[in-house]
C-alpha cells in the first residue's frame, strides 16, 4: 500500500495544483487526524469528508483528466480535504461513527476556521463520511456550517438486498470474533482468510477479473458501474481502498437494520444505562438542518439505494419546509462515480459546485 500511495503523491503534484498545505490535529478525543489545503481562491472554504475505508485522495485520482479538488481549484475554492479517523493513511482503530460525529467533524471544522478566519464552512460528504456528518450535525455540533452538499446517503439507509440480508445475518459480528478488519487488497494479518475471503468474493457477478474489486463489492456492495471508470483508475484501486475496522461494519450494518442512523448499540443494556434514558437517541431530529443542503444521488447506486437520500429530503420538507433542500439524481452513475468517473468532471462535478453555489430564497 505504502508504495502505491506513494507513486499516487508523485502523481498529484503533476496535476498543476498550487502548493499544497498539510496540518495535523487532534479529534475531540485525541485521535489524529489530517487536514490538506489548496487554496483555489476566496470561495469556501470547502471541507471534502471521504467515506470509510478509503482516504482523502478520493477527490483528487490523478488517474482523471481533472478530479475533483482540480476542478474545485480551478473555479476559485479554498478546498480542504479531510482524513478522520476512518482513513486508510491513518492507523486502523476500532470506532463507531458516533465517535467520528462527536470528536472529529466538529474539530475539523473548528480547525479550518482557525486557519483561515472564516465565520463559516461548507462541507462535501460522502458515504460514511456524510452518515457521521448529518449525525454530528443533528447532535448540535456543527453550528458553523453554513451549507451541505450530501453524496449517496445522509440519515435515512435503505440498503440493496444482499447488504439487507448480511447485515439480518450478522455478519460483521461474526467477522468480529477473529479479526478487527476487512481489507480488499493483499496486505492481510490473516492470509487464510484472505484466501478465504477472495474466494468467495469471486462467486459474485462481476464485470472483471480483479480481486480488489470483487472483495470491494463483498464489503460494501457495488461502488461504481465500471463502464463509468477508466481503465487506469480501475487498475489503481489499491492506492484508494485499504482497512476498514470492524466496529465501523457492525455500526453500518445496525443502521443499515433501522433504516436510519443510530447509535452504536443502540438496543443494547449497557447503553441504556449509559444514555440515562428508555433507549439511547437516534439522530432523527428536522432542528438542526436549516440551512442549504443538496442531496446527490447515484441513479444506479447499488451500494446506498437512492431511496435513502430521498428519505432525509423529503423528511426535512415535511418538518421545516422547501426552502432550504433541494435534491439531485444523476443519471446513469452508481456510488462513488460521482467523484471517481471518467467524465466526472463534464456531468457531475458542476452540480456539486452548483450546489455549493446554492443561496434558499428568502422565507
Amino acid at each position: 500500500m505504502a508504495s502505491e500511495q506513494r507513486a499516487f503523491s508523485q502523481d498529484v503534484t503533476r496535476g498543476g495544483l498550487p502548493a499544497v498545505e498539510r496540518y495535523d490535529f487532534l479529534a475531540g478525543d485525541g485521535v489524529p487526524l489530517r487536514l490538506t489545503r489548496y487554496v483555489g481562491g476566496t470561495k469556501g472554504p470547502v471541507l471534502l469528508v471521504h467515506g470509510a475505508g478509503v482516504w482523502s485522495g478520493m477527490f483528487m485520482l490523478p488517474t482523471l483528466k481533472e478530479n475533483f479538488v482540480q476542478y474545485l481549484v480551478r473555479h476559485g475554492y479554498d478546498t480542504w480535504l479531510l482524513d478522520w479517523r476512518a482513513s486508510v493513511q491513518l492507523p486502523l482503530r476500532q470506532f463507531s461513527l458516533d465517535d467520528a460525529a462527536d470528536h472529529d467533524m466538529p474539530a475539523a471544522v473548528r480547525r479550518v476556521r482557525e486557519i483561515t478566519g472564516a465565520d463559516s464552512v461548507q462541507a462535501v460528504v460522502h458515504c460514511a463520511g456524510s452518515a457521521a456528518f448529518f449525525m454530528s450535525l443533528a447532535a448540535g455540533h456543527l453550528p458553523d456550517v453554513r451549507s451541505v452538499v450530501a453524496s449517496q446517503v445522509a440519515l435515512h439507509h435503505d440498503v440493496p438486498k444482499a447488504t439487507r440480508v448480511k447485515s439480518m445475518l450478522r455478519v460483521a459480528e461474526l467477522l468480529d470474533v477473529g479479526l478487527d478488519s476487512l481489507t480488499p487488497d493483499e496486505a492481510s494479518r490473516t492470509p487464510l482468510f484472505q484466501l478465504a475471503f477472495s474466494k468467495v468474493s469471486s462467486f459474485l457477478r462481476m464485470e472483471c477479473d480483479s480481486p480488489v474489486c470483487h472483495r470491494l463489492s463483498f464489503m460494501y456492495g457495488p461502488l461504481y458501474r465500471h463502464a463509468r471508470l477508466n481503465r487506469e483508475t480501475h487498475a489503481r484501486l489499491e492506492e484508494q481502498f485499504g482497512r476498514c475496522n470492524m466496529t465501523t461494519f457492525r455500526h453500518l450494518a445496525q443502521m443499515a437494520r433501522a433504516g436510519h442512523a443510530v447509535r452504536y448499540d443502540h438496543g443494547r443494556a449497557g447503553n441504556l444505562q449509559r444514555y440515562g434514558q428508555a433507549r439511547p437517541p437516534d439522530y432523527l431530529d428536522p432542528a438542526p438542518f436549516k440551512r442549504p443542503i443538496t442531496f446527490i444521488a447515484g441513479e444506479k447506486n447499488r451500494t446506498y439505494l437512492p431511496t435513502s437520500t430521498e428519505r432525509t429530503y423529503a423528511w426535512l420538507r415535511e418538518a421545516n419546509g422547501d426552502r432550504y433542500y433541494r435534491r439531485h439524481v444523476l443519471p446513469g452513475c452508481g456510488h462513488l462515480d460521482t467523484f471517481m468517473g471518467c467524465t466526472a468532471s463534464e456531468d457531475t462535478y458542476p452540480v456539486l459546485r452548483e450546489a455549493l453555489e446554492f443561496q434558499p430564497r428568502a422565507g
